[in-house]
Order: C-alpha cells, then sequence, then structure tokens
C-alpha cells in the first residue's frame, strides 16, 4: 500500500513539475522608447511555446550593460541577458548559440541631426569614417570592433544619453542595428524634431547577438537553445522576423542593395565561430 502511495506522488510531482510555469528573470527596457526589447521577449516565449512550456518574465531595473552581465554571471537578479557576443562573454557564460537576429545585428545605419547629413553623404570609405565622431556604448563589445578599426568613438554608459548628445552634435552620428534604428528615430522624433535617420551608409561586421545564462544556468540556455531551433525547423523563428514590427521593415532584403557598405574586421570573436551557416546567418548584401 505505502508502494503504492509513493507511486502516486512520484507521478503527481512528474505532472507538476511538467506543467509548472518558469519563473524568468530578464532585463527591463533600457528606456520608454526602447522599442526592440518586445523582439527578443517574443523570442523567450516562442522557445517556450515550441517547448510546450509557460514561461512568467519578470523583468529587472534598468542597468547598464556591464552591471548587468556581472549579476548574470553571478546568478543573481537576472536569469537571461541578450547582449552581443564577443570571446570573454562566451568563455564565462553559457550562450544559446542562435543569433537572435541572424547577424542583421552587424548592419549599422545611423542616426544624427539634420545639421550633419551632408558629412555622411561624403563618406564612402573606411578613412572617411574614420572622420566622423560616433556615439556608441561604454560596455558594448562592438565599441572594441570600432576602436580596433580606428574609428572616432565617444563613449557612454547611459543608452539614453547617446541619442541626446547626437541631438545635441556632441558626436557626429549614433550607429545602431538596421533593425532598431528605424523605432528608436521614429519614437523621438516628436521631442527631438531635427533628429534625422541615415541609411544610405550601412556599417558592417560580424556580430551576432546571443541570449546568455549563468553558466550554472546552462540547464535554461539548453532549453531556450530547443526551442528556438524547432522554431526554426518550423519556419516560425523567420516568420516572427518577418512580421514583428522592430524587424519586419527590413524584408525584402533587396532594398538595402543600393547603400554604400563599409567592411569592419571583429577580431573579438570567439575561434571557429562560423558566420556563414546560412541556417543561422543572413546578410543584406
Amino acid at each position: 500500500m505505502n508502494m503504492k502511495y509513493l507511486l502516486c506522488a512520484f507521478f503527481l510531482l512528474y505532472f507538476y513539475n511538467a506543467n509548472a510555469i518558469d519563473t524568468i528573470r530578464t532585463r527591463g527596457p533600457q528606456s520608454e522608447f526602447d522599442a526592440s526589447h518586445s523582439y527578443f521577449i517574443g523570442l523567450i516565449k516562442l522557445a517556450y511555446q515550441k517547448n510546450n512550456k509557460e514561461v512568467n518574465l519578470v523583468f529587472s531595473p534598468y542597468m547598464a550593460q556591464k552591471r548587468a552581465l556581472s549579476e548574470l554571471q553571478a546568478d543573481r537578479i537576472v536569469d537571461i541577458y541578450w547582449a552581443g557576443m564577443d570571446a570573454a562573454r562566451a568563455s564565462q557564460l553559457s550562450v544559446v548559440n542562435i543569433p537572435l537576429i541572424k547577424g542583421l545585428l552587424g548592419f549599422r545605419v545611423f542616426i544624427t541631426h539634420q545639421d550633419n547629413l551632408e558629412k555622411l553623404e561624403q563618406v564612402s570609405t573606411l578613412s572617411d569614417l574614420r572622420k566622423v565622431s560616433l556615439c556608441q556604448g561604454s560596455h558594448w563589445p562592438d565599441t572594441d570592433i570600432m576602436l580596433a578599426s580606428g574609428l572616432n568613438i565617444l563613449p557612454n554608459p547611459i543608452y539614453e544619453n547617446m541619442f541626446s548628445q547626437t541631438y545635441i552634435k556632441r558626436c557626429d552620428a549614433f550607429p545602431r542595428g538596421i533593425h532598431e534604428a528605424r523605432s528608436e528615430y521614429q519614437a523621438r522624433k516628436i521631442v527631438m524634431p531635427e533628429l534625422a535617420l541615415y541609411q544610405d551608409l550601412i556599417l558592417h561586421y560580424p556580430f551576432p547577438m546571443y541570449f546568455f545564462t549563468s553558466a550554472k544556468n546552462s540547464q535554461l540556455a539548453n532549453f531556450i537553445q530547443t526551442g528556438l531551433e524547432k522554431a526554426i525547423d518550423d519556419g516560425s523563428f523567420e516568420q516572427f522576423m518577418r512580421t514583428h514590427p522592430t524587424t519586419k521593415h527590413l524584408f525584402p532584403l533587396e532594398i538595402w542593395q543600393n547603400a554604400r557598405f563599409i567592411y569592419l574586421e571583429n577580431p573579438f570573436l570567439p575561434e571557429g565561430l562560423d558566420t556563414k551557416d546560412p541556417r543561422y546567418w543572413i546578410y543584406v548584401n
């Protein structure tokens, strides 16, 4: 009789765990104008949906990226965080090895002040771009990529401050991923009426955005990886990209072919990372 009750309790516990709702702590929006935040939240929800499990997302207060990644590594405050990849992060954290925008983070257009549009019109080579001052996040890996190529960078740790600096012409332009620039520009156009979006010049370097978890929480990273792989297999990942407000304007990709491209090397990627696999990477040119 005791064994019967033990078996019953075991199966009830198994059923509960299989159907329990996970509570996951993740980053909140960087500001009220952070239009791309819902894209990455949607991908977490998509991964859970593909794994037939529900998730309750709790948003942490805003933290600069360096602090947030430190909290993630220590397994405090944040359970999952999305950020650009570099070799140090790959060695310190668990990584969901799926570029979340299929590599499009490494294609950058420019938010600028209207007075600086003519200056950007004159840029066609890397040498030309080195004469332009660029606002960038202090702790962003792509800042190191730009510095390694000799670009003129004005770093700042606060996301919203970089738009303000661009607007008051402390820097000439703020490079933004082609998936995020338009929505960021539109969100600020009312309070910054002379802000401009310049998309005829594209700065490109191989640079994936990944989900990261603590090294102690590799189970969550594997769970998200499995769900997103299923979404790639059944086409729902690409459908999500083509329909989400943050990314749908990127398609068809042919609309970018007439832009002027400037290419940078990325010496900070982990060794052996395949940036050409069409399952995970797409290119606009």
